[in-house]
């Protein structure tokens, strides 16, 4: 399942950026979290890299 086709994940996407975009990078991280998690999810979903070191 894609994150355009399951609006679950367009949810949380939303919800992330504007936590990003408010500062707030702890809430942020829940809400990619909560989109990798959701039960719609039958397969992981691969964290997304931007070149960050962790």
């Amino acid at each position: 399942m894609s994150d355009n086709t399951c609006p679950t994940c367009r949810h949380y996407a939303a919800l992330r950026e504007q936590a990003k975009q408010a500062g707030d990078y702890s809430k942020a991280t829940d809400y990619e979290v909560l989109r990798r998690r959701h039960p719609a999810h039958t397969v992981r979903i691969p964290r997304q890299s931007k070149g960050r070191a962790t």
